[in-house]
């Protein structure tokens, strides 16, 4: 089985992601191992098929730069929410 990746990106999903969308593949018997949002689906001029469901995936941690009343700066990690992901087989092209 190939590693699930992002389609604009290029970019492998990891962890938990990667682990999530091939079982879900699997399930859903998907060719495809490319993934994308809603709005990246648009940008390529696809649509998503009617009645199709998008998994979840956690998109990581973003790093904050916070000022001390000391005057140091202290890098802090924020978690950045999750996105919603179709597998390219749920997508077609705008008629």
């Amino acid at each position: 089985m190939e590693n699930q990746y992002n389609i604009t990106s290029g970019d492998n999903y990891q962890g938990k992601n990667q682990q999530n969308l091939m079982v879900t593949k699997k399930e859903k018997e998907y060719k495809s191992d490319g993934w994308l949002t809603f709005l990246q689906a648009r940008e390529k001029g696809l649509k998503i098929k009617k009645g199709s469901k998008a998994v979840s995936i956690f998109r990581g941690f973003g790093k904050v730069i916070k000022q001390k009343d000391n005057g140091k700066a202290k890098d802090v990690s924020v978690p950045m929410g999750w996105a919603y992901v179709f597998n390219m087989d749920q997508t077609e092209k705008f008629k």
